[in-house]
């Protein structure tokens, strides 16, 4: 039986906007070895020649971005006045109930879900997800093993309750799997 691993690594940053595609396939373009030509760089998609028990392993290093809207200008504030509904508010209401020192508490407190999937033609097998800090970049990871037939597609999902950026690092978002020898 001929060997079957690759391993590829995401080689160029990749936008999430969470509000227009809740979740995106990640994209990893490079691959590092592929030892039965398996692997498809230009669709980011697995494709097993052989019926099998493969371990599957992703990574992706997400940075949330730093404001809730990536539209908003820097000089707008972040909240809507309560009282009369504008964004930049000097009103009592505002200057009492939005100081910098109640933003800060607030802003630390927020955050977010993400998750990453194992995807077998179209339907999500394996995931993981997690609760983040709005500011911080995180790292998901998920391996798993599964019984795949020759054609599987297989893919990586991922979603965030949060816009920002699929970071580009090799040892951070990385895509790989290999077979293991069974009778099936």
């Amino acid at each position: 039986m001929r060997a079957s691993a690759f391993k590829a690594n995401k080689n160029t940053p990749q936008l999430y906007k969470a509000a227009v595609t809740p979740s995106v396939k990640v994209l990893y373009q490079t691959e590092q070895f592929d030892l039965a030509n398996e692997y498809n760089p230009h669709i980011s998609t697995f494709i097993p020649t052989e019926n099998g028990i493969y371990e599957i392993t992703a990574k992706v290093s997400f940075c949330p971005s730093k404001r809730k809207s990536d539209n908003s200008s820097k000089n707008k504030k972040e909240c809507k006045c309560d009282y009369c509904k504008r964004n930049s508010c000097n009103c009592d209401y505002c200057k009492k109930s939005h100081s910098p020192k109640d933003k800060k508490i607030r802003s630390s407190k927020e955050g977010y879900k993400a998750s990453i999937s194992i995807n077998v033609n179209g339907d999500d097998i394996d995931i993981e997800n997690d609760f983040f800090e709005r500011s911080r970049p995180i790292q998901l990871s998920i391996t798993t093993i599964l019984q795949l037939q020759a054609g599987d597609r297989v893919q990586v999902i991922f979603s965030a309750g949060a816009n920002g950026e699929i970071l580009a690092e090799a040892p951070l978002t990385n895509f790989q799997a290999a077979r293991f020898p069974s009778p099936m």
